[in-house]
């Protein structure tokens, strides 16, 4: 879901979180088009090409509070040298 949700967005879901709490009207209706699918709370984050930017995909993890979750997306999109 948190993948989902960067993707449907352009952004990572610390932003869509940021801005779920100050437009939750909108999240409510991005949750119902998505079928429940997007996530806004932190820990989806973008995948891009070092070298052109290009969008490749979205990690997203749960599992522990949600900052911790995107530290690990982002120590993993490291690792693979993205």
């Amino acid at each position: 879901g948190k993948a989902f949700g960067a993707l449907a967005m352009g952004f990572g879901t610390r932003e869509l979180a940021r801005r779920a709490q100050a437009m939750p009207g909108f999240t409510n209706a991005l949750s119902d088009l998505s079928g429940g699918r997007a996530v806004p709370a932190q820990g989806g984050v973008l995948v891009r090409d070092p070298a052109t930017m290009a969008l490749l995909g979205a990690v997203g993890i749960s599992g522990d509070v949600s900052a911790k979750d995107e530290e690990c997306c982002i120590a993993g999109i490291e690792a693979a040298g993205l």
